[in-house]
């Protein structure tokens, strides 16, 4: 199957789901309400253009992003995470009375009758409560903390007693993680004094030809031993050379597949996203001989965006430490349970046959710009020597 006709069984795949979503939460208003017939007609108008909204803010990205597109891809991304609650909430009712439905029929004299009535009064429960989280989920995003880590290892060479890194993962710039959010983490990372800057992948998702100026806040950053990036899968999705142009704008230097050692303090390994695959993209050099180049003295570290193949992969690997992102921990509760399914090891601090991982939560957010139990983070590895 080629890659045209890939993306249009995607496409058509995404839009049945979401238009199916969308369909249902209509059915659920409508039945559970009264509204005049110009309101309902309104409620489905919406609807239906809040369907098609991705494509036509897919469209606007391809050019400079105006007024229109922007205000669109807020409401449209927004109403993500409304309609993710509005479902799973209602899903949750219509569970609850098919359960007293069964109970009807199988329990002798009793009728299989509903446990929650639709009307007005779970409508508005529904509405009040998708509204509460959604609310706290927008201010979550914007609440960026930060996580630290210390590590105790006898491989740091002589008069170097400590080294502080800090990760950023996952901050996805673009339309709606913009200027204001990129200087809020510039000032905390600068009021954090760490020696080396690592991005985890996914710094960039869509619309780069508008965010140049972006990458002078990013270049502003300059920690002693410097700034190291890695893909994720949305560099390739946001188009890789523009992607990684904007990144060694930004002061980062590259690693694709590629090792550096840090003025002979640290070992770095980054690898490229599983996603270069389908991009034909087979840069740098394997696994085994970019581990050969390591100092076998010193404290690697493994730049990998995805932490999927940690659990299966620690012991083989010659690093001490793997730093990852891509799950965002689900972003928003209870999508983590999904994503915990995929990447056990998601959002926090692991260790697996002696070998390190921190799989970061992420710093900014993807589609919906909510966040819900998992708030963003900027993540301080302290190195100290034992």
């Amino acid at each position: 199957m080629g890659t045209v006709t890939q993306f249009i069984v995607f496409v058509s795949i995404v839009f049945s789901v979401y238009g199916l979503m969308n369909y249902y939460v209509c059915r659920k208003i409508l039945l559970q309400t009264h509204f005049p017939t110009g309101v309902n007609a309104a409620i489905i108008a919406f609807l239906i253009l809040m369907v098609v909204s991705p494509f036509i803010c897919r469209i606007g990205m391809f050019r400079r992003m105006d007024g229109f597109h922007y205000g669109l891809t807020l409401v449209s991304s927004l109403w993500m995470g409304v309609l993710f609650y509005l479902l799973i909430l209602n899903a949750g009712v219509d569970l609850v009375n098919a359960l007293g439905r069964l109970i009807g029929w199988i329990i002798p004299g009793t009728s299989p009758n509903d446990v929650i009535s639709p009307g007005y009064p779970i409508f508005f429960i529904i509405l009040i409560v998708t509204s509460g989280i959604c609310t706290y989920g927008y201010f979550e995003a914007l609440n960026i903390g930060v996580s630290r880590v210390t590590i105790e290892t006898h491989k740091l060479p002589r008069g170097v007693d400590r080294v502080t890194i800090a990760q950023i993962s996952d901050v996805h710039l673009g339309v709606l993680v913009g200027e204001s959010r990129l200087k809020k983490i510039a000032r905390i990372i600068e009021e954090l004094h760490p020696d080396i800057l690592i991005s985890t992948g996914d710094l960039v998702d869509e619309n780069l030809d508008s965010m140049d100026y972006l990458a002078e806040e990013l270049k502003s950053i300059r920690p002693r031993l410097g700034k190291y990036a890695i893909t994720g899968n949305h560099e390739f999705y946001a188009g890789l050379e523009r992607s990684v142009r904007f990144t060694e704008d930004s002061g980062f230097i590259m690693l694709r597949n590629q090792y550096a050692n840090v003025h002979g303090i640290i070992n770095l390994i980054g690898l490229d996203d599983p996603t270069a695959k389908n991009f034909n993209d087979n840069s740098g050099e394997g696994i085994p001989t970019l581990f050969s180049r390591c100092d076998p003295e010193l404290f690697t570290i493994l730049l990998r965006h995805q932490p999927r193949a940690f659990k299966k992969n620690a012991s083989s690997m010659p690093m001490d430490l793997q730093l990852s992102g891509h799950t965002h921990k689900g972003q928003i509760f209870p999508f983590n349970l999904l994503t915990h399914i995929l990447f056990p090891l998601q959002g926090g601090f692991f260790e697996v046959d002696g070998k390190k991982l921190y799989s970061s939560r992420g710093t900014g957010t993807w589609g919906p710009p909510l966040r819900f139990l998992s708030p963003p983070e900027i993540v301080i590895i302290e190195l100290r020597k034992l």
